[in-house]
């Protein structure tokens, strides 16, 4: 009998083993070409790490079934906080531009011209029976380190299609949105500190 019970027990554990998930890690990146061309600003810019709102402030990938209904995908998460991701992205993206000859993620800031904050409000995948959305929303202030003031600021709240219901395709979505964005807030930016 307790031969019987423990060959019983050890195929339990056994089969238990052979379906284990593979954790998957995501990254919002700059998937942006160098064309088209954008305005040089000849100043020195710090982007800082952007807050995000505490929902969304997480490595657990969330989406949304309904208005009131969220949920986190069990297998996926974001390779580091959506924060620094942000932040990485839009360094990155005025970078491979050319929009500023010195940019900076961490520096003090002495050593620069404007400030780059952020705040992000929802990043997140919206899930209905026939179509698949990334939506993001911010809030981008561009300030002058020295006094501290704005010189724009810029808001939006965007959904962008997915080909498909995976969660692959949300960083690229996203990646897509937040380019589009920078690159009308840039021209807006040299039209600002031309005027100065």
């Amino acid at each position: 009998m307790k031969k019987a019970a423990l060959c019983i027990l050890a195929a339990t554990l056994m089969s238990g083993c052979g379906s284990t998930h593979v954790k998957r890690y995501f990254e919002i990146r700059s998937i942006v070409a160098a064309e088209p061309a954008l305005p040089k600003i000849e100043r020195r810019l710090l982007v800082e790490t952007a807050s995000v709102d505490p929902l969304y402030d997480d490595i657990r990938i969330l989406y949304r079934v309904s208005p009131f209904e969220l949920q986190y995908y069990p297998y996926e998460f974001w390779a580091e906080k959506p924060g620094k991701q942000i932040r990485a992205a839009m360094a990155e993206y005025f970078a491979e531009k050319k929009v500023f000859p010195w940019i900076a993620q961490e520096t003090t800031r002495e050593a620069v011209d404007i400030v780059l904050r952020s705040r992000v409000r929802v990043l997140e995948e919206i899930d209905s029976p026939n179509t698949w959305q990334a939506r993001l929303a911010m809030d981008l202030e561009f300030v002058d380190a020295k006094t501290d003031k704005p010189i724009i600021t810029w808001t939006f709240d965007r959904k962008g299609q997915m080909a498909k219901s995976m969660v692959g395709d949300l960083p690229a979505a996203l990646s897509r949105i937040l380019e589009e964005e920078l690159e009308k807030v840039t021209w807006e930016l040299a039209r600002a500190l031309e005027k100065k």
